[in-house]
């Protein structure tokens, strides 16, 4: 494939797969990686103090209690964690050469552990919500685009806690999107939300504990509450459509300390103003505090600051791919630091969708179209059950993660489009 990852013959005729080297000019280092710039330690300590926090104060009681008093349940050896370039990315933009210097992590780190499918077609509805739900179900989906509407077909959450009587603090979605709050169950009768994930939009939690700490009359520091609450919601709101992301009333009243403390933090954090905020970065932060918590067997992680592309800046969108690109290597390393994680976790790493084609115009702003840049993206299959540094030119699609995923967990989908990974050593 001319303009893709050189190949190395040799590999296996029976599966399509090779094995793949990204050419002696990036091993030399002769492509300079771009990194994102690390973010201050001021604020990185707001952000684990803020997760930290909406965990204790915000996660829902009734899941703690439902911890304590589940019984006949065996948990699996085997762990999944799907993490989705959620907003979309072109592969021109990721792994053809000239995109590579936007991911050296995933290049340069990830990609010798793994095994890459440079082909992984979307041939659904080419939008973020449709696009995801397919991944969890294994069917297309045709449903309401911001979210309003759950999935047609059970997902693989309900699969998978249904036939194993699994507690809910087994499965999670924590999504930067807004709109996911609906994704982690199906309408489907006799499944839904009592064999659902556990689904946290960790923004939406922080604009809440927000609304907490500015509520009173006056709090440590604060000068002006009017402003420094305008100017939450802008650094924190930047994603492209607005809806559904107004400030809702917490329902839980915190204690005059917790609310002097958050308060506290967040001011230090505004009055620098070295760094823009970033709601993927609370979603890591948060997807690390369910991990060390709970430990759970499957779970979905949805980036999604790359959307940032529909305000026109190519600029900020590629930054926004940098910044992914380096949160998915921080998760993978989290993955390798825990226990409950080492030697036993699958990580699958997909963009849900491309971005339209038009390399001479402004096409990556949007994901409409339905062209081939929209739907040809790529798949990397990371740990246990992988084989390292390989590759398959067997073209795959969204829909055939939920049933991998299955054969992973040791858990049976019903009717599905998708078709398990053959390359994947189960």
């Amino acid at each position: 494939m001319e303009g893709d990852l050189p190949i190395r013959s040799g590999g296996c005729r029976c599966c399509g797969s090779f094995d793949i080297n990204l050419g002696p000019e990036h091993a030399s280092g002769d492509l300079p990686p771009l990194r994102h710039v690390i973010s201050p330690l001021r604020r990185r300590d707001f952000l684990k103090a803020a997760t930290a926090f909406i965990a204790s104060c915000l996660l829902p009681r009734r899941l703690r209690a439902q911890t304590a008093s589940t019984v006949r349940y065996s948990k699996p050896r085997n762990r999944v964690i799907i993490v989705t370039f959620g907003g979309g990315a072109r592969y021109q933009d990721t792994f053809a050469p000239e995109g590579w210097v936007n991911i050296p992590h995933l290049t340069g780190d990830l990609f010798p552990q793994g095994l890459f499918y440079p082909t992984a077609r979307n041939e659904g509805l080419t939008d973020h919500y449709n696009s995801s739900a397919a991944l969890l179900t294994g069917c297309w989906q045709n449903i309401n685009i911001m979210g309003k509407e759950p999935p047609v077909t059970p997902t693989i959450f309900e699969y998978f806690r249904k036939e194993r009587n699994a507690p809910p603090e087994e499965t999670w979605v924590i999504a930067t999107n807004k709109s996911f709050s609906l994704i982690g169950a199906s309408r489907q009768p006799g499944w839904g939300l009592q064999y659902g994930a556990n689904v946290i939009l960790p923004k939406q939690l922080l604009l809440e504990a927000i609304q907490a700490a500015v509520s009173t009359d006056k709090g440590p520091g604060v000068e002006d509450r009017e402003a420094f609450y305008k100017q939450m919601l802008m650094s924190l709101d930047e994603g492209y459509e607005n809806y559904g992301w107004q400030v809702y009333e917490g329902g839980r009243q915190l204690s005059q300390e917790l609310r002097q403390s958050l308060a506290k933090s967040l001011l230090d954090y505004f009055n620098d103003p070295r760094v823009p905020s970033s709601g993927d970065e609370l979603t890591f932060h948060m997807t690390k505090e369910i991990m060390q918590r709970f430990a759970p067997s499957l779970l979905l992680v949805n980036y999604w600051d790359m959307d940032i592309a529909h305000f026109g800046s190519y600029a900020l969108h590629l930054q926004a791919v940098r910044r992914t690109d380096r949160l998915t290597y921080e998760l993978w390393q989290l993955c390798q630091s825990l226990p409950a994680y080492r030697d036993r976790t699958t990580m699958l790493i997909i963009p849900e969708l491309g971005r339209d084609g038009d390399i001479h115009g402004n096409g990556f702003a949007n994901h409409w179209s339905g062209d081939d840049s929209c739907r040809r993206v790529w798949m990397m299959a990371l740990g246990q059950g992988v084989p390292k540094h390989t590759g398959s030119e067997r073209p795959i699609r969204h829909v055939d993660l939920a049933p991998a995923i299955a054969e992973i967990l040791g858990f049976k989908m019903g009717e599905c489009e998708g078709k398990p990974l053959v390359e994947l050593a189960i």
